[in-house]
């Protein structure tokens, strides 16, 4: 019997020819691709280092670091592998760059939150940890985006996020049950991704545009409020790297 798994992350980036040393000890990583493109603006001499189905990362230079930016994925399960290929690929300092509905009636479409941890209600994290297993973003990477969003001047929410996998399963009784926990916000994607960077030993954490309002039914998604957001989270990420 076989004492590993099928295929392991490392077995995967070498058939991908990924060489050691290829990425950037720092990696921002949103979901969507036209968002990663976005970002891979600020780079200097980006070179693309990770292909892999629909994901790509490149590496370049960004204030004086080297950095990856790719797409890792919009839903847990995609989240998790394009996680474990970064860390295999030595990635020390992992910052999602992401959306998420509000919970909380003070955080509003068009605010941006960083995220302090995550509750996980998605189907990838349990094949990584037990139930008691607390998911955390990390000290120095949430003191980093806080710094960054305060230079900027952009106001900024701290608090957990709830990640789900079933987006038309948000029923109003799981949604009053999370608000009354206290949880700031809820995605398909921050729990997956904090968990397996945590458990691979990465520092990882997530900085999110809300683009919704779960408790006044409010949608903004692509709307400018959103869109505005969505480029306050990118520029918060992106500065966060001074201080990684």
């Amino acid at each position: 019997m076989r004492s590993e798994p099928h295929i392991t992350a490392a077995g995967m980036l070498a058939r991908l020819g990924v060489k050691p040393g290829a990425m950037g000890k720092v990696a921002l990583v949103p979901g969507p691709r036209e968002r990663a493109a976005r970002l891979r603006l600020a780079l200097d001499n980006p070179r693309k280092t990770l292909a892999f189905q629909d994901y790509e990362m490149h590496t370049g230079t960004l204030a004086g670091r080297r950095v990856t930016v790719g797409n890792g994925g919009r839903y847990s399960a995609d989240t998790a592998i394009t996680t474990e290929l970064l860390c295999a690929a030595s990635v020390e300092t992992l910052v999602r760059v992401g959306s998420c509905g509000s919970l909380q009636g003070g955080v509003k479409l068009g605010d941006v939150v960083i995220a302090t941890g995550a509750v996980r209600g998605d189907g990838a994290s349990p094949r990584y940890v037990g139930d008691d297993f607390d998911t955390l973003s990390h000290p120095r990477v949430e003191d980093a985006l806080t710094r960054a969003a305060k230079s900027l001047g952009v106001p900024v929410h701290h608090g957990r996020v709830f990640t789900t996998d079933a987006l038309f399963r948000e029923t109003p009784e799981l949604l009053a049950d999370l608000e009354q926990q206290g949880i700031t916000a809820i995605d398909m994607v921050t729990a997956a991704f904090l968990t397996v960077a945590q458990v691979k030993g990465a520092r990882a954490g997530a900085v999110l545009a809300v683009s919704d309002e779960c408790v006044t039914g409010k949608l903004g998604f692509h709307g400018p409020p959103a869109r505005e957001a969505e480029k306050h989270a990118m520029e918060i990420a992106l500065k966060a790297v001074e201080w990684l």
